[in-house]
């Protein structure tokens, strides 16, 4: 009989701990914390829907922008090709054309002699 007595007692301390702790919560009214759990869930949702817009939008943004600098690589690309003469975008031309030891620049003083010259001087 002592025991059932007991067990009683800490029953009704638990519910009224948790009634304690839900008035605390949520406020004494039922209906009020329905329409408090409600508007809390919308809330939720229009942030959760808020940021999930921002990353698309956020993601489209970089996509377009790197896209668009794609695009204007490829049309400096294309218009270095059109400057360019057509043996060196063949890969047939060297580079820039460096003389050897022998070579004789016929303006230059002393054309005769094996070494260029450079400049106004002797």
């Amino acid at each position: 009989m002592a025991s059932d007595y007991d067990n009683q007692l800490i029953e009704s301390v638990t519910v009224r701990r948790h009634r304690l702790l839900t008035a605390l919560l949520f406020g004494d009214n039922p209906n009020e914390r329905r329409w408090m759990d409600s508007l809390r869930l919308f809330i939720l949702s229009v942030a959760a829907a808020a940021v999930i817009a921002a990353v698309c939008v956020g993601y489209s943004f970089v996509t377009n922008l790197l896209a668009e600098n794609r695009a204007k690589q490829e049309q400096q690309t294309g218009q270095l090709r059109q400057i360019l003469p057509a043996d060196r975008q063949q890969g047939s031309w060297p580079g820039p054309h460096v003389p050897g030891p022998d070579a004789r620049w016929p303006d230059a003083p002393g054309a005769g002699s094996s070494t260029p010259r450079y400049g106004t001087g002797a």
